[in-house]
């Protein structure tokens, strides 16, 4: 099942036509409510879960790229994936896809050395779960004012 699933990066690469196809599955799927909102997260936009049987976007991966009190950039994680399309492992799999991408631009000058997510999805609090975050990198380092858990995941030594 997974097969029919293909994680493709676009990040800096983001066609109009695929921005336009970005923002409409957030819209359509509620995942964001603001149109404006919707287009600016595009250009945020690092992989895309495509659906090869509808030729459809099942799931989003976004990175924000921040700076931190030291001034470094580093990335801000969000997935999305459409709740018919969730399928075991999918999450993984865009994670996995992004970390590489990012690996590589964190050899440039400027680029992030570090991924940071919040766990808004109570799953994620899960041992099993943690353990996969941990398998891809991911380590806890705080608590955020709203009292979800930080993860960070370093790019490079």
């Amino acid at each position: 099942m997974q097969e029919r699933f293909k994680v493709q990066w676009v990040f800096g690469n983001i066609t109009e036509a695929l921005r336009c196809q970005i923002v409409a599955f957030w819209l359509q799927e509620g995942a964001l409510t603001n149109p404006d909102e919707a287009w600016r997260r595009s250009f945020e936009v690092a992989c895309v879960l495509e659906d090869d049987e509808t030729g459809s976007i099942a799931g989003v991966c976004t990175v924000a790229i921040g700076m931190d009190d030291q001034d470094r950039s580093y990335g801000f994680v969000r997935i999305f994936v459409r709740p018919s399309s969730r399928r075991a492992g999918l999450n993984v799999r865009m994670m996995e896809r992004m970390i590489e991408g990012f690996k590589v631009l964190a050899r440039e000058p400027g680029g992030p050395h570090r991924l940071v997510a919040t766990i808004e999805n109570r799953k994620l609090e899960r041992r099993a779960a943690q353990r996969i975050l941990a398998r891809l990198g991911f380590v806890h380092v705080g608590v955020a004012p709203n009292g979800e858990q930080v993860m960070q995941r370093m790019l490079a030594a």
